[in-house]
């Protein structure tokens, strides 16, 4: 499997998946019932913030020290996970940690480069509520962005979510 390493910062990695992983739902580090991964992962005591996607990891280190040491150990998880293992339901906890993770990493890049962005208001009723910042408040293509690009990730990555609301 080929895999795109995407630097976001001293301390924070992306790492993308060339074949998506067979996981349904997204894995968070806090989660009680968590993925092989992300438990190993944790394990090392390097991470501070983990988040598993069949598309993608997020990694956080603890500093940026250990950020190099963190990224080869996930490389090596991920290359020793067997892509035919069965799916595995992730938990429904965190949601909102989940939530926000996702619109940092996947939407709000895609929106700074307009010079706007995104923030997590709440989560009611499967319905995650957001507001646009910057040039994308009150943008005409606001609406399309909300559903195409905020809504549609939320629902891949979070399998409670039903929709997006701006507030």
């Amino acid at each position: 499997m080929m895999i795109e390493l995407q630097k976001l910062s001293n301390t924070q990695n992306l790492i993308f998946f060339s074949t998506p992983l067979p996981i349904v739902g997204c894995y968070l580090h806090k989660d009680s019932s968590s993925h092989p991964i992300i438990e190993n992962l944790e394990q090392t005591s390097l991470a501070k913030t983990l988040l598993l996607t069949s598309d993608f990891l997020y990694i956080e280190s603890v500093s940026d020290k250990e950020l190099d040491d963190l990224t080869s150990i996930a490389f090596a998880e991920i290359d020793e996970y067997p892509l035919s293992s069965p799916q595995n339901i992730a938990s429904s906890e965190n949601i909102e940690q989940k939530i926000i993770l996702l619109l940092n990493t996947i939407v709000a890049p895609f929106l700074k480069k307009d010079g706007g962005d995104i923030k997590f208001e709440a989560y009611q009723n499967n319905t995650v509520f957001v507001k646009f910042l910057g040039k994308c408040n009150g943008c005409p293509y606001a609406t399309k962005t909300l559903k195409e690009k905020v809504e549609k990730n939320l629902i891949r990555y979070i399998p409670e979510i039903r929709k997006a609301e701006l507030v």
